[in-house]
């Protein structure tokens, strides 16, 4: 009698391994919903709305309840003064501000002190927006050992904003205050931000605009698009630094917390004090 060539009592080598779909479903990784196909940020938990005018421009700040340890490190008075000094023209490219309570997946996987959104789909105020990240009081951040000259410039601008940063044994601790996270915010991140939509409202929307023929649009908004990610990030932080300059006869200035305007405005303080 021939041997079968299956045999019953041989393992298969791909058992228990990623091939054959072990580990899949409790992968670290931030989960995505397929019912509404809407990404991370836009789904905001038990917002507060609050509509705002600036300039003659009206916008939505939205803020969402910050976790327990975690606060707002800028009142919505701080950002409505830092928009006051926005060029009426880029001021017009923001049409929400959202004060963001990310997932603590998200604070691993995804940290970030704000980003600028092309267009948030948040259902009827959506459009075009900055976020700020809600910060965990007295935070640590972790860096690698490898500090990219990007990184070296950035951790001497958090040392400036009031941030300590030690060299530890697997890399870099960037230590954290409500005041240091309120002046990266608040003075670099909010106008870093605005930098990006004035980027595409130049480099993309108007020349598109402005373009004689259709294939003419695509090709500016496609080159636009592959852009490299570091360039954007090189124009949006001179676009910061150009507006800090000429604004330090302003900025920065002292914390804005009045208890009954925040009330007045559906918020609880206690989600800005520190």
């Amino acid at each position: 009698m021939k041997n079968s060539a299956w045999n019953p009592a041989r393992r298969n080598r791909n058992i228990g391994t990623s091939k054959s779909g072990y580990s899949q479903n409790n992968k670290f990784v931030i989960p995505e919903r397929w019912v509404d196909f809407k990404i991370f940020w836009e789904r905001l938990v038990s917002p507060v709305v609050c509509p705002v005018s600036i300039k003659g421009h009206k916008l939505t700040i939205l803020v969402e309840p910050p976790a327990l340890g975690s606060i707002h490190s800028s009142t919505p008075q701080d950002i409505i003064k830092v928009l006051g000094l926005v060029t009426q023209e880029h001021l017009e490219e923001i049409d929400v501000v959202v004060l963001r309570q990310p997932k603590r997946k998200e604070e691993i996987l995804k940290p970030a002190w704000g980003r600028f959104i092309y267009y948030a789909d948040l259902g009827k105020y959506s459009g075009p927006g900055v976020y700020l990240e809600a910060m965990q009081i007295n935070s640590v951040i972790k860096w690698g050992n490898k500090l990219t000259p990007f990184y070296e410039k950035e951790s001497r601008a958090l040392e400036a904003d009031g941030h300590k940063i030690e060299h530890v044994k697997r890399g870099y601790d960037v230590m954290t205050t409500p005041q240091s996270v309120r002046s990266t915010q608040l003075f670099r991140t909010l106008p870093h931000e605005i930098g990006h939509a004035v980027d595409y409202l130049e480099h993309s929307l108007n020349p598109s605009i402005e373009a004689t023929t259709e294939a003419e649009s695509d090709f500016i908004r496609n080159t636009f698009s592959s852009k490299p990610t570091l360039d954007k990030e090189e124009y949006a932080n001179r676009y910061a630094k150009e507006f800090y300059d000429q604004n330090s006869d302003i900025l920065p200035f002292d914390r804005i917390f009045d208890e009954k305007e925040l009330e007045s405005m559906g918020l609880n303080p206690k989600w800005f004090e520190y």
